[in-house]
């Protein structure tokens, strides 16, 4: 089980590397926070080391050329000649530093759960746990269309697959309609998700409560986003429109319900079976059960006359 996860982790560090030298080849750079593993930290100097020096060599080519304009014109150029590129400095800096640290790090001891070695340790708001990232996707009268449990305890990376999971869903059910709106909280935000193909999508850049400070501060706006903003500054401005806060504003009453159902009312707070494929049948088994439960309290509410 370890050598498989170290396998394994070993191959997305690998991808992530060839990901950010073929970023760093074009001058990008990289976002996001630096690794804590030194060997993936110094992957990632590397990485920005190579883009600084891109866009330090971009800088000079550039000052050549309009040098030689300049001389052809026959005329000097002004301003001062570029001394040395400060943020290339920097990034070397940060590669001496983390070549240094890879070299004195001690090695990695990766240790397994005995009691369900398919867990991971998760992040909640009451601490630390040894369990899985349990995900849904429910419609406006609170209906699970869609769920799975991940090993990942990141949100960023499944937005695209519970949203796959979701179309999978409607084809399976003969259902041809697709879904209208999307809407998801901050620890679903990045620019790739914002730009998925898929529905429109409403996702929030910051936290609920720092979204609402944040759109009472800078006020409401309107009509679609400026021609040429950036991903994250197009969602702003269209959750700051009119629509958008509304339709935002259903996101907490349609989703949150579900789990609060089924954590407080039905009271499942663990899954009771052990292994991932395992917690992914006890998860659908529940929704299952609570949409039952939704249609069948639907079809019996009385009809009230007036």
């Amino acid at each position: 089980m370890i050598e498989a996860e170290e396998a394994a982790a070993a191959a997305d560090a690998q991808q992530k590397a060839e990901a950010a030298r073929d970023a760093a080849r074009h001058g990008r750079k990289l976002s996001g926070r630096k690794p804590k593993d030194p060997a993936a930290a110094l992957a990632r100097a590397r990485a920005d080391h190579q883009a600084a020096l891109a866009r330090a060599e971009a800088k000079q080519a550039e000052r050549a050329a309009k040098v030689a304009a300049a001389h052809a014109a026959g005329r000097s150029l002004g301003g001062f000649a570029p001394g040395r590129d400060r943020a290339l400095e920097r990034a070397e800096a940060a590669l001496a530093a983390a070549q240094q640290a890879a070299q004195t790090a001690p090695g990695a001891l990766r240790q397994v759960n005995v009691t369900d070695p398919d867990s991971r340790i998760m992040k909640t708001p009451h601490g630390w746990v040894q369990g899985y990232n349990a995900q849904a996707i429910a419609t406006e009268h609170q209906i699970v269309l869609a769920c799975d449990v991940s090993q990942d305890a990141n949100d960023v990376l499944l937005y695209e697959p519970m949203m796959t999971a979701l179309a999978d869903t409607l084809a399976a059910a003969g259902i041809t309609a697709t879904a209208a709106l999307a809407l998801a909280d901050a620890g679903y935000w990045s620019e790739a998700n914002a730009t998925a193909p898929g529905p429109e999508r409403l996702i929030a850049t910051l936290k609920d409560h720092k979204q609402r400070r944040a759109a009472r501060d800078r006020g409401q706006t309107s009509g679609p986003p400026p021609d040429g903003a950036a991903p994250a500054d197009a969602m702003e401005h269209r959750l700051r429109t009119a629509a958008g806060a509304a339709a935002y504003a259903q996101r907490s009453r349609t989703i949150e319900p579900v789990f609060a159902d089924r954590k407080h009312n039905r009271g499942i707070r663990s899954f009771r079976r052990r292994g991932l494929a395992a917690a992914k049948s006890e998860w659908a088994l529940i929704h299952l059960a609570g949409n039952m439960l939704k249609l069948r309290q639907h079809r019996a509410a009385p009809v009230v006359c007036v």
